[in-house]
């Protein structure tokens, strides 16, 4: 990883691999992304770079929050209402119907 600063201010950048690496998902992935404009990154001599701003807003992007409470019932506590009777089905099987042909059809 290139992690040593080589001036004041000068940023560290990563490789996609490198960036990938840090944010355990496949290079490929990060790549698709980028490419598809979803992600933050800089474009350096026609390769994919990312900071350490980039990577802490990429973790953000995809950040999920925990959904709102739900009361908890016990089991026990539930009740069962009753079924609606179910009108009679008829189990006799559809007619058999012959397949449509393919191909150009002939006028009989």
């Amino acid at each position: 990883m290139a992690s040593a600063d080589h001036g004041a201010g000068a940023p560290t950048l990563y490789t996609a691999e490198e960036a990938a690496e840090i944010l355990r998902v496949k290079k490929s992935w990060l790549e698709r992304q980028s490419a598809a404009r979803k992600v933050p990154f800089t474009m350096l001599g026609g390769a994919y770079r990312f900071s350490l701003a980039h990577l802490v807003a990429i973790v953000q992007m995809h950040e999920q929050a925990p959904g709102p409470l739900t009361e908890i019932r016990d089991r026990s506590s539930r009740t069962r209402r009753p079924r609606a009777p179910q009108q009679a089905v008829s189990r006799e099987p559809a007619p058999l119907r012959p397949r449509p042909r393919n191909g150009p059809h002939r006028a009989t």
